[in-house]
C-alpha cells in the first residue's frame, strides 16, 4: 500500500511542517506496517506557475507542455491509495507552492484517471496565529474535484510557543495518521464478526388525552 506525504512548506529541512508531517507518517505506519511513504516536498521541485494556455485541455495534446519537474512529482504519486498533506498558513490561505501545484494538476482534467485523486487523505495545517481553519477549508473544492475523502484533519496554531513541535501538536499529528491508517486497513480487511444484539423496544406509552392517561377522578 503506498501513500504519498505531500510537504507544502516554502522553507527548506528542517521545517515544522516536515516535523508534524513525520509525526503523522509515524501514526499511519502503527496502523499499517507495511505501508509505502512516498515523501514529496514541493519547494525541492521545480515547478512552473500555469500559463493559463488550456493547450493541455486539447484531446490532440493531454498534458502540460511546460519543461519542469512537475510529469515527475506526478510520476511519485502514481499508484497511490491515500495521502497525507501538511501546510503552513501563508496570507492566510495555502502556500503558493501548493497552489501552483493545484493549478498545474488542471492539465488532468480531461483525463480518466486524475493524478493525486480518488485517495483518502489526512491534512495538517499550522499557522503562527489563527486562520488554519479557512486555509484548511480552501482545500475542500480541490479535493471534491479530484474525487478525495478527507478522514482526519489537525489546525494548531503556535502563538505564544516558541517551538510548536514542543507541544501536543506533535500528538495530534500523530492521531491524524492512525485514523488514515484504520481507515486504510478497514478498506482492504473484511469486517469482523459482530455481535447483532436483538432489538429491545419499551412498552407503548399512553398518549395525552387517552383514557389511560387521564388521572382517576375521587
Amino acid at each position: 500500500m503506498k501513500i504519498v506525504a505531500l510537504s507544502c512548506t516554502q522553507k527548506r529541512l528542517p521545517s515544522v511542517t516536515d516535523a508534524l508531517l513525520d509525526a503523522a507518517v509515524t501514526g499511519v505506519l502503527r496502523e499499517v506496517g507495511d505501508a509505502e511513504i512516498q515523501r514529496i516536498r514541493l519547494i525541492d521541485h521545480r515547478i512552473a506557475m500555469c500559463e493559463g494556455e488550456d493547450t493541455c485541455l486539447d484531446p490532440d495534446v493531454g498534458r502540460c507542455t511546460l519543461d519542469d519537474d512537475f510529469a515527475h512529482v506526478v510520476e511519485l504519486a502514481e499508484g497511490a491509495q491515500a495521502m497525507l498533506l501538511a501546510m503552513p498558513v501563508y496570507a492566510g490561505n495555502v502556500p503558493a507552492v501548493l497552489k501552483i501545484f493545484q493549478e498545474r494538476l488542471k492539465s488532468y482534467m480531461n483525463a480518466p484517471r486524475r493524478p493525486f485523486g480518488n485517495l483518502l487523505v489526512g491534512t495538517i495545517v499550522h499557522s503562527r496565529t489563527m486562520l488554519t481553519e479557512p486555509a484548511l477549508g480552501a482545500l475542500f473544492p480541490w479535493y471534491l474535484r479530484l474525487r478525495n475523502r478527507n478522514v482526519a484533519s489537525a489546525c494548531v496554531t503556535q502563538n505564544e510557543h516558541q517551538d510548536l513541535t514542543r507541544t501536543a501538536a506533535i500528538d495530534l499529528c500523530v492521531a491524524v495518521g492512525r485514523q488514515l491508517g484504520m481507515t486504510l486497513d478497514d478498506s482492504r480487511s473484511p469486517a469482523p464478526d459482530r455481535t447483532v444484539l436483538s432489538v429491545v423496544q419499551s412498552p407503548a406509552r399512553p398518549r395525552c388525552g387517552d383514557p389511560a392517561a387521564s388521572p382517576p377522578r375521587g
